[in-house]
């Protein structure tokens, strides 16, 4: 029984100590205890006129018409008023720390519901799973194509750098100066934002948590989400996160979700593939091939980057898929193009390119075109749409 007791006792003391606000109480019910029975003992009064005594003590509020006579209570005194005016700066500094602790919570959970709300709001979004130098600048470009998407990386540093570069202010002040130095601009302050004032800027949703958990992939929102892009630090990682992703699609019967994965070597790039991968990219290739363009045919390299990379020609290479709203099943090649002022390079039909189709080329329903057009980051079909309506 006496041990069953002891334990018990135990377990609530301790159940007291993890309690920031019993850790207050506590010393300050021993001290009122201490004052009362002290003024009690030594100078005879009665619990009342001592608990009386001893809280205008600790209060500092002054003895008035009840103070210690005898000697031996004025010691008491002395020592009992400078222990409780320590306790009493402690306890209303660990209140006041208390009451500011609370509502910084208050105020971070707010912004965390926000923040989560924001993600569960997202609808055909396309998540980045990892913030390397890749994933970075395709997230620009996705803000260039206005197409929602969410960053989710584990490491703070590296997503604080991937917002920073999302905001296009930031890399104007950034960047000018490298092409003319009257234009440097000081950006330290821009680089010291925190993450919360960085997502308010930039607008972009973001998930600090490893993006190959599973747990990860479906709070960001793998059920409703256009594709996955993996561009994490290494094949590996990249690997576990195609993996979870093609298993969550089909769980979650997204079975149409698209996943871009990031090749670093090229001999991981079939595992890749088996994995779930719809689409692999080697950065390599791409510069590669764009230094071999820039060498050989500088002409045509400045064209694809002002179409594709700089996006300031005003046209661009686009993908369009047919819209029920504005069909161009039965249209010929010349009457679409005619129609909205493009030029049809290929159709995507069963599987097969018809590259530099005929002008007499029949277009059906479920055919895809790969068109040159006036870059306006909008579906063509909103022009379309107009045009049928008129």
């Amino acid at each position: 029984m006496l041990i069953n007791l002891i334990t018990i006792w135990r377990k609530f003391f301790h159940q007291l100590l993890r309690n920031q606000l019993s850790l207050i109480l506590i010393p300050i019910t021993i001290l009122l205890l201490i004052g009362t029975f002290g003024y009690a003992i030594l100078e005879g009064w009665s619990l009342l006129d001592a608990l009386y005594a001893t809280i205008i003590t600790v209060t500092t509020v002054g003895y008035g018409d009840l103070s210690p006579v005898t000697p031996g209570g004025r010691i008491f005194a002395i020592f009992f008023a400078l222990s409780a005016i320590g306790m009493a700066s402690y306890a209303i500094s660990a209140v006041a720390a208390r009451v500011i602790q609370w509502e910084h919570n208050r105020v971070e959970q707010t912004k965390l519901e926000k923040r989560m709300q924001a993600i569960q709001d997202l609808q055909n979004h396309v998540i980045i799973c990892g913030a390397s130098n890749i994933g970075r600048i395709s997230g620009l470009y996705f803000t260039r194509a206005r197409q929602d998407f969410i960053v989710v990386e584990a490491d703070e540093d590296r997503l604080r750098r991937a917002l920073l570069y999302l905001d296009v202010e930031y890399l104007h002040k950034k960047f000018g100066g490298y092409f003319d130095i009257a234009n440097a601009v000081d950006v330290t302050e821009d680089e010291q934002l925190s993450l919360e004032k960085l997502t308010a800027k930039v607008q972009i949703p973001y998930l600090l948590a490893d993006p190959t958990d599973d747990s990860t992939l479906i709070a960001a929102g793998i059920g409703r989400a256009k594709g996955v892009v993996a561009s994490l630090d290494s094949d590996e990682r990249n690997l576990f996160t195609v993996v979870s992703a093609r298993a969550l699609s089909q769980r979650l019967d997204n079975t149409k979700l698209r996943i871009v994965a990031l090749v670093h070597d090229d001999k991981n790039g079939v595992k890749l593939q088996v994995a779930g991968a719809d689409q692999l990219v080697v950065p390599e290739k791409g510069s590669g091939q764009q230094i071999q363009m820039s060498m050989m045919s500088p002409r045509l390299a400045d064209f694809a980057y002002r179409t594709t990379i700089k996006g300031t020609a005003g046209y661009a290479l686009q993908q369009l898929e047919d819209d029920p709203a504005a069909s161009w099943d039965g249209k010929t090649v010349t009457n679409l193009s005619a129609e909205q002022q493009l030029v049809v390079l290929a159709i995507w039909r069963k599987g097969n390119y018809l590259y530099s189709p005929a002008p007499e080329t029949c277009l059906h329903s479920e055919d895809e075109l790969i068109v040159f057009a006036a870059s306006q980051q909008q579906d063509i079909f909103g022009r379309m749409n107009q045009s049928d309506k008129r």
